[in-house]
């Protein structure tokens, strides 16, 4: 229901749960970008040595005077291993090698078997804590392992982190699934038991305010049945005690038999009324012609000539759906309402307004009006001030909006007229 305190929860879950998500993917991009900082400063530590080999090769000629400088350029950068080849394969440099073994033809070296590809010039190309470089001027392939790589030590952190987020993820969407759950089963059974009841719900003080007003519903049915009850027991009594007495005349043949049967007649109509107010309400849904529902209805409530008849339909109304026949009983039990209700002369209004949440339809007279401790009373089954009604009309029209999901309101004065209006909500 729009702007009901359950659609704000449902939003604000929404919300909390994109946000977590959000959080997560910031995370792992911020991960992912000092990852990527650490590959950098890794590999920028390898072009940053190559390049003072490079020097170091352009500088010496002996052997053993690079062989000397680049040991010291192992130890100085914490390099396990360090090997200079040409771009053919042959060994330059092995700290792993002494001078005059890498002047043996068989000293050779494939790189393709730790990295599936050779570098471009300029590139480096990383294999676990092994590195291969290849140095655009002199062409030379680097090749070293690092004692302490940063991206190998981050990539390790990396893992953990991944599987941490996963991991916490994970337990906080069945965490949500199963608070948001439990949350909304007492909600959802709330809401039902309103709506069946035919409560509004609203923004503010949802579960107070509504509690309330089911308690006031469970309250007044209760209420309603005692006086259902009281009604049956008194009318039965009536006509019980009446057949009694005309069976008493009629076998001293002061009265006809005929009077026994117009009785039982009073009491069978009686039964019908109730056990059709009582039995549930099918609804067959379909559009709704609305002015076709009001000219029906006017038509059918036979309003007499001393009473003036005015209309006023909006035609902008959007679509209506609703069950045509039980809208037209609602619509014409107002009428004949309106009618009793005025003595003489007068006027009945009938207008058909909306917006964009519901629909407006309100049948307004000039008649006697109702006293204002009457009007929480007037839609009560059984309720009626007429010498001959039963209290039904009324009832059963709120019965018939209930099924809608819409609700009757009432305006009315005592000697002011009254104003019923029908409100049902609009089909998104």
């Amino acid at each position: 229901m729009k702007g009901s305190y359950p659609r704000n929860i449902s939003i604000i879950a929404v919300v909390f749960i994109f946000l977590i998500i959000f959080l997560a993917v910031v995370n792992l991009y911020i991960s992912l970008q000092f990852r990527n900082e650490f590959v950098i400063y890794d590999q920028n530590k390898i072009i940053s040595i190559a390049t003072l080999c490079s020097d170091y090769l352009n500088k010496y000629s002996d052997r053993s005077e690079l062989h000397y400088f680049f040991k010291r350029i192992g130890s100085a950068f914490d390099l396990d291993h360090i090997i200079i080849t040409d771009t053919l394969g042959n060994r330059i440099f092995d700290s792993g090698m002494l001078p005059l073994e890498l002047s043996l033809p068989e000293n050779k070296i494939d790189f393709t078997d730790d990295f599936k590809r050779l570098p471009e010039p300029g590139e480096v190309i990383q294999n676990n804590d092994k590195f291969i470089y290849l140095n655009p001027e002199p062409h030379f392939y680097f090749y070293t392992s690092l004692i302490y790589s940063y991206s190998i030590m981050f990539d390790k952190i990396f893992r953990w982190h991944i599987f941490y987020i996963t991991i916490s993820l994970l337990f906080i969407g069945f965490l949500g699934i199963f608070l948001i759950r439990n949350l909304f089963l007492p909600m959802r059974y709330v809401t039902n038991l309103a709506k069946d009841m035919g409560i509004q719900m609203k923004k503010e003080d949802f579960v107070s305010e509504t509690f309330n007003e089911i308690f006031k519903k469970m309250k007044l049915k209760e209420e309603t049945l005692v006086e259902f009850s009281s009604y049956i027991a008194h009318e039965f009594r009536n006509s019980i005690g009446a057949i009694s007495g005309l069976a008493r005349l009629v076998e001293k043949g002061k009265k006809p038999a005929s009077d026994i049967v117009n009785e039982c007649r009073t009491m069978e109509d009686l039964i019908t009324r109730l056990l059709e107010y009582s039995r549930p309400l099918t609804v067959i849904s379909a559009s709704v012609d609305v002015k076709q529902l009001i000219d029906d209805a006017v038509v059918r409530a036979a309003i007499p000539k001393r009473i003036g008849v005015g209309k006023k339909i909006k035609t902008d109304i959007p679509q209506f759906i609703g069950d045509y026949e039980l809208l037209l009983v609602a619509i014409t039990n107002l009428l004949k309402n309106s009618i009793d209700s005025i003595r003489k002369k007068g006027f009945i209004k009938v207008a058909v307004s909306g917006d964009n949440d519901f629909i407006f339809i309100s049948v307004t007279d000039n008649g006697s009006g109702i006293d204002e401790s009457d009007m929480d009373k007037v839609f009560n089954p059984f309720y009626s001030k007429k010498e001959q009604g039963m209290g039904l009309g009324l009832a059963y029209v709120k019965k018939i909006m209930e099924i809608h999901n819409g609700r009757v309101e009432l305006e009315s004065k005592k000697g002011g007229g009254a104003k019923f209006i029908l409100k049902f909500p609009i089909e998104k």
